[in-house]
């Protein structure tokens, strides 16, 4: 662990104001050193208060590096974690490390150009979960729509299991809480022939951000506001890598899972699509992947890919 590192953590863990000299002793640096770092942290955008009296974090919920990497240390899919106070994109900056043939986890605390589907905002203040996996494992291209659906699945059951919160997914790309959008995926794939060479997986989680009142295209929330609780983002992280590998490793049972945790199905819906727009009763998933959706004409229609408005 780096100086800026652990004088992070002692910010995060002291509820008081530590004083240069205190951290340079505590460290076995000079309070030279301690500045210097000090001034680094906050060029880099980490809400460190200075006053006479020494430093003070006033946002403690923050990720630390080396807690990041000991998530991956068992990991089959990757082998480092790229951590960033602040990024236009984990997006863009998981695209070049693919690019590279580095199997990693982008992840920031804040974006400034966030995007979900058909490049909308996201907003992505600090508080929550921004990230992008980088996957270069063998993957067939006629099975890469399973990945949406993998990420949606991992990131409902990572919130039941770490909040107790009855998450579903939402067709296409969406994790609902009662009702309100919590999270959002988003993916990216270059491929060769019939195989993928990368996939880039974004999930976006309303973690301890503020989200009352901000424009989505349906209610969203936040898991704090739901639970009323400061969640522990590490906890919940740790467990969305777990869960995501999990169901990568068995696909076969994947899109029962999505079934399972399904808000859409049963459900009557409106898609809107690049060619029409679509009303019906949402049967199923096909075996590739597509929405099954019954119109009141009676036409089973397949649809792979639109905006999808819950009507009752």
């Amino acid at each position: 662990m780096n100086l800026e590192e652990n004088i992070l953590r002692r910010l995060i863990e002291s509820p008081e104001r530590l004083s240069g000299e205190l951290l340079a002793k505590e460290l076995k640096v000079s309070r030279v050193a301690i500045w210097k770092s000090i001034k680094k942290l906050k060029e880099k955008g980490y809400p460190i208060d200075t006053a006479k009296r020494g430093y003070f974090l006033e946002n403690k919920d923050i990720l630390l590096k080396e807690d990041l990497r000991s998530l991956i240390s068992k990991s089959k899919l990757f082998t480092e974690v790229v951590h960033l106070w602040e990024t236009p994109s984990t997006m863009e900056v998981a695209k070049a490390l693919a690019e590279a043939g580095q199997r990693a986890i982008v992840i920031a605390e804040r974006q400034t150009k966030g995007r979900g589907r058909m490049n909308r905002d996201w907003d992505s203040p600090q508080g929550g979960i921004w990230l992008t996996f980088v996957l270069l494992e063998p993957f067939p291209l006629k099975r890469s729509f399973l990945l949406t659906y993998l990420a949606s699945v991992a990131t409902a059951k990572a919130i039941i299991d770490v909040t107790k919160l009855a998450a579903k997914v939402k067709w296409p790309n969406d994790v609902l809480v009662a009702g309100k959008k919590v999270a959002g995926i988003l993916l990216e794939i270059k491929a060769e022939v019939d195989a993928l060479v990368y996939a880039l997986v974004g999930i976006g989680i309303n973690v301890n951000n503020p989200v009352e009142g901000k424009p989505y295209l349906l209610p969203a929330s936040s898991l704090r506001e739901l639970t009323g609780e400061l969640i522990t983002r590490k906890n919940l992280l740790e467990r969305l890598i777990s869960c995501f590998e999990d169901s990568f490793f068995n696909l076969e049972r994947l899109l029962e899972e999505w079934r399972d945790l399904s808000e859409t199905l049963g459900k009557e819906v409106k898609i809107k699509t690049f060619q029409e727009e679509i009303v019906g009763y949402a049967l199923d998933l096909s075996p590739d992947g597509a929405l099954l959706v019954k119109t009141k004409e009676g036409h089973i229609k397949n649809v792979f890919s639109g905006d999808c408005i819950h009507l009752r």
